[in-house]
């Protein structure tokens, strides 16, 4: 006999509103970001989705002071995306954990309001580069 939250959960499979995760992409692979910079990129195919989850691991230098933020910043059409002020006001950032010489990685869950979300990865420290991988699943 089934228990109710395998019933409950293949009803909602068998209906189309289950959770579903789409296959993970990578986004960003060995990329180094020079101190203080900024790299990005935006989903842009959200359709019918409700999440973004975004994997991000750094790798810190040896000498480094500060870690890595993940920030998000919405837009309607593409083009016109949310002041980096504004986002940080919202809340719409993670910071990484940090150890100077260690490697870190975070998931972080980012609802989808707008047709398009840019991801930006800010490197916080302004004298050491860092390394990071990024990977990005949209979720039903």
């Amino acid at each position: 006999m089934s228990t109710p939250s395998i019933v409950i959960k293949k009803a909602l499979e068998e209906s189309g509103l289950g959770t579903t995760r789409a296959t993970p992409t990578q986004q960003l692979s060995s990329q180094s970001i020079s101190a203080g910079g900024t790299t990005e990129f935006t989903i842009d195919d959200t359709d019918g989705y409700s999440a973004i989850v975004v994997t991000v691991k750094a790798t810190y230098d040896a000498s480094a002071t500060q870690g890595v933020r993940v920030r998000w910043l919405y837009s309607p059409d593409g083009t016109n995306f949310d002041s980096v002020e504004d986002a940080e006001a919202q809340g719409n950032y993670e910071d990484l954990s940090f150890a100077a010489g260690e490697t870190r990685q975070r998931t972080v869950l980012v609802p989808i309001f707008l047709p398009y979300v840019k991801v930006q990865i800010v490197n916080l420290d302004t004298s050491y580069a860092v390394t990071v991988d990024a990977w990005t699943t949209l979720m039903r």
